[in-house]
Order: structure tokens, then C-alpha cells, then sequence
């Protein structure tokens, strides 16, 4: 089988190395950079997704292990006070070594690098038998054939500078900063004996309101002086006199790419070439990795090669994995989208709003993986809650649902009409759209305004059981954010112990259940 991959990053040459072990394919990669251009600092990994490629390439996972860091920690940081959380274990590694070590290991296995050398995607269709498109969020492989793969890109609200330091920090380290222009986050985690990545986030209104320069204006290699020196002004104290350092670093947004089509005649798409995933989830070379390892498999199968079918199954297998990994980054990125509404939260709060944003995670299973937690945050976190806990059936005839195309005027009337000592309004999830539930909790404000609304429920939607989870939680936190009103988060019994942690994590004023 002749193969071209287009883009020599982390996807590419796993991809590479993994296609010449499977049989004697030819396999070339084509990079337009040098082999040691790089952007960006530490590349992290979870210990589920170090596991999961251990069974594939356990001499990579090594050469990670080996030459990065290691934590268990996720520590939480605002002004004097700091808050740990342990059993969250992780592996980040430097990107240019990652790079250089699969670089040795692709060419030993037989792969041809081809550096310095840009291509055009469509001019490889004919000379390949398939074509994989690896070269990144910007990939100029999705962009020549936009239309065909059904492929968007957007971007998200907050801005965002990837720094390096000299000063260590032992775990994974979010700090929490205020600055003349509003509140700034950081993303601090080792991954040298010698340097952490520090990834620096503010939101859009705060970044305008400071004047800084848009780094999408910029060249790639442009590093902002001025955003370097004030991440190091706001985040002095955390520094304690360490330095920074940057390599392309300048004010991005992240963006957010999909494609309804990950394949198009002969050629594929992996990793950011065809999906992103908010850093936040720090998902995103995982997933290009094991995409890669599922093309190779899908390819190199039992039985004579049938290109389409094979691309259809690696699609099939690969999209439902990436689409959790998606949904749950969308509930993580509006964290640091919104800091307004957790600016003022104690940080035990915090805390537990920052391990459990991607909505799959419970104090009970917190607790799980630290039994200390509780005590460790000066909190009383408890798994269920103790006092009894109110059901849909206790509003029986005293709730309005509001549905996805219901105006507030309509709503507004009918909650009138129920004459009742207590209404409420019920609100299923709309689904993993910001736009939706920006629009269900502006009309439920309307109608609290002109209506005796005692309680707004957010309720899970139609949708499976950990789409309902992120999407819900969401819903909660905006409807309590800026309705106004007591807010419910309704729940199937056996949903108990997430509607109850939201409420522990301020993301809603009681739980009820759907039961």
C-alpha cells in the first residue's frame, strides 16, 4: 500500500511508525517545517490515555515517561490560599522531544521524512492509494477540500498566550489573578525537570478592554513581549522570581474545528485536522494518537484493501469517542470563557467547579480517588445529600415546560393562568449548543420578570446519558447565573450524586428528582 501523510507532527509519524510495523507499506510524510520547528511547550497525557497506548506502542509511551514529568495533584491557587485534589494522575512531556523521538522511531521503522517540503493534498490523490490528512487545526489538507468534508471552523471567546517558565510547579496548577483589566487564569504544569508550561487565559471583554494585540495578525513565530510581561506582573507572586519564556507565544483564540465528513475519496483526516478540543481537557494529542492507531488498524485488516469502506470505519469507530471528548471540553472552555461568575466563589468552591467541569465527575467519585478532599479543602463535600429531596411530582400541575421555540411572552401567560402558591418553569437541556442555552435561559429571565416564578428546573433533555450530564450542568449554571431565580437541577434518582454535586459546586440552588 502506498500511504501519504501530510503533516509531520505527533499524529503524522505515530501514524507513520505504526503503518510500517503493520507490513511493508510505503509510507511517506511530508512536513513543510524543519524537522525542529515547534510551537508551544509541554504535551500532556492522562494515565487512561498512557495506558490505552501502551498496548500500542509501548516504547513511545516510555520515551514519554522517561524524558517528561509526572504528577498526581490538581491544585487550585488564589491569592494566599491554595486547595489539592489528588488521584488525578498525569504525564506531560516536551513537544520538541516527543518529536524528535518519533522521528527516530518512524525512520528505524522504515518511513520515509520528508522535510521542508510543502505539498498539495489534492496532487496526492492519484499517486497514493490514501492520502491522511495530519498537518493540525490549520490544516491546509481540510481547507483544500472544505466543501467536501463538510468542515467548519470557529473559535472560541477567551484569549489565550502559551508561555514557559523556569519555575516549576510540581502538579497540574490553575491560578487565579486579578489584573487593571479583569480577572486572569493560568494553566501551570511540569513537564522537565527544569520547566512547566504556563498557558495564560483571560476573556474577551477583559483582553479589549486591555488593548492587547490580536497574535492572529501576526506571523507564527511572533512572540508578544508585552503579553509576556504582564502575565509575569499578574502572576509574580506564583513565579517567585521565575522566568518565561516564549516560542510563538502571543494572544490566540482557540479554534474549534468539525467536520461532518472525515474523508473524502482517498483522503483522511486525523487529529486537529478534523477535530479540536478545548486545551482545558489537555485531550487533544490523545486523541489525535489514537485516531491514528484506529486508521492503521482499519487499513491494514484481514482481507483485500477497500479504501472507502475502510475510511467509513474508521470514521464510525473514532467519531462517537471524539464527540464525548468534544462535548465535555465545550462545558470546560466556558470556565475560563465566563470568569465573572466564579470570581467571587470561595475556593473550595472552585475547586470542585474546576474537577468537575467537564460534567462526568461526582464528589463521590472524587472522593474515590482522595479520600482527604473534603478535609483538605476545609469543605463538607458529601456524596448525597442528607435532607430529603424534592420531586417533580411535589409541582404535579404547578410547572410550565419550556420548550425549544417557546417566546417568553407565550410562557409568561400561561404561568399566570396556574393560580397556584408555588410555579415553576421546567427547562429540559437543549443539547451541547451555546447558542441554545444562552436563548432558553434569556427567555425564562423574560418570563421570571413578569411572572411569579418561584423555581426554574433545568431537566435533561433527550439525548444520552453523558451528553445529558455536560449539557444539563451547563443549562444549570446559566439559568442560575443570570435568571434571577431559585434553581433546581432535576435529575433521575440514579443521577443523584451529579445533580447533588453541582449544587455543592454552585452551580444550582437545590436537587430534585425526575422519579
Amino acid at each position: 500500500m502506498r500511504v501519504a501523510c501530510v503533516g509531520g507532527g505527533p499524529a503524522g509519524l505515530f501514524f507513520a511508525l505504526l503503518m510500517r510495523r503493520a507490513g511493508d507499506h510505503r509510507v511517506d510524510v511530508f512536513e513543510r517545517s524543519a524537522p525542529d520547528a515547534t510551537f508551544g511547550f509541554g504535551v500532556v497525557f492522562s494515565r487512561l490515555s498512557l495506558m490505552r497506548l501502551r498496548r500500542l506502542a509501548p516504547e513511545v509511551v516510555a520515551g514519554i515517561l522517561d524524558a517528561g514529568a509526572r504528577w498526581d495533584n490538581v491544585e487550585v491557587r488564589r491569592g494566599g490560599e491554595r486547595v489539592s485534589a489528588s488521584g488525578h494522575g498525569f504525564a506531560a512531556v516536551e513537544r520538541r522531544a516527543m518529536l524528535a523521538m518519533l522521528q527516530r522511531q518512524a525512520a528505524a521503522a522504515g518511513a520515509g521524512l520528508h522535510y521542508r517540503t510543502e505539498v498539495d493534498p489534492a496532487s496526492l490523490l492519484d499517486r497514493y492509494d490514501v492520502v491522511v490528512a495530519a498537518d493540525g487545526a490549520g490544516s491546509r489538507s481540510r481547507g483544500a477540500f472544505a466543501e467536501d468534508l463538510g468542515a467548519r471552523v470557529g473559535a472560541g471567546e477567551s484569549r489565550y498566550a502559551w508561555f514557559a517558565s523556569d519555575r516549576v510547579f510540581e502538579d497540574m496548577t490553575f491560578l487565579f489573578a486579578d489584573s487593571p483589566y479583569g480577572p486572569v487564569a493560568a494553566h501551570a504544569y511540569p513537564y522537565a525537570p527544569d520547566r512547566c508550561t504556563f498557558l495564560v487565559e483571560m476573556d474577551a471583554w477583559s483582553w479589549r478592554r486591555a488593548g492587547f494585540t490580536d497574535g492572529h495578525t501576526k506571523p507564527a513565530d511572533f512572540t508578544d513581549e508585552r503579553a509576556m510581561a504582564f502575565a509575569r506582573e499578574v502572576f509574580a507572586d506564583q513565579l517567585g522570581g521565575g522566568r518565561l519564556y516564549g516560542n510563538g507565544s502571543r494572544w490566540l483564540r482557540f479554534p474549534q474545528v468539525s467536520a461532518a465528513r472525515w474523508h473524502h475519496k482517498n483522503l483522511v483526516g486525523i487529529g486537529d485536522a478534523v477535530h479540536t478540543a478545548h486545551f482545558s481537557m489537555g485531550s487533544g494529542t490523545t486523541m489525535a494518537l489514537e485516531d491514528a492507531a484506529e486508521l492503521v488498524a482499519v487499513l491494514t485488516g484481514a482481507g483485500p484493501l477497500d479504501v472507502p469502506a475502510a475510511l467509513a470505519a474508521y470514521q464510525a469507530v473514532r467519531r462517537p469517542v471524539v464527540t464525548g471528548v468534544q462535548d465535555a471540553a465545550w462545558a470546560s472552555r466556558r470556565l475560563w470563557e465566563t470568569p465573572e461568575a466564579h470570581h467571587g466563589a470561595p475556593l473550595d468552591v472552585l475547586t470542585l467547579r474546576l474537577l468537575t467541569r467537564a460534567g462526568q465527575l461526582s464528589v463521590r467519585q472524587i472522593q474515590r480517588l482522595d479520600r482527604g478532599f473534603a478535609s483538605g479543602a476545609g469543605a463538607s463535600f458529601t456524596a448525597l445529600p442528607e435532607a430529603p429531596v424534592r420531586r417533580l411530582a411535589d409541582l404535579a400541575g404547578a410547572l410550565v415546560e419550556v420548550g425549544a421555540g417557546d417566546g417568553a411572552e407565550e410562557l409568561t401567560a400561561r404561568v399566570k393562568r396556574l393560580r397556584r402558591a408555588e410555579a415553576g418553569l421546567l427547562v429540559p437541556a437543549p443539547g451541547v449548543d451555546t447558542a441554545a442555552v444562552r436563548r432558553l435561559a434569556d427567555v425564562v429571565r423574560r418570563v421570571a420578570r413578569a411572572a411569579p416564578v418561584d423555581v426554574v428546573l433545568a431537566a435533561p433533555g433527550a439525548h444520552g446519558a453523558a451528553e445529558n450530564r455536560i449539557a444539563q450542568m451547563v443549562l444549570a449554571e446559566e439559568l442560575h447565573a443570570t435568571t434571577g431565580v431559585r434553581t433546581g437541577y432535576a435529575c433521575p434518582g440514579r443521577e443523584l450524586e451529579y445533580g447533588w454535586t453541582h449544587v455543592q459546586a454552585g452551580r444550582a440552588d437545590e436537587v430534585w428528582t425526575t422519579d
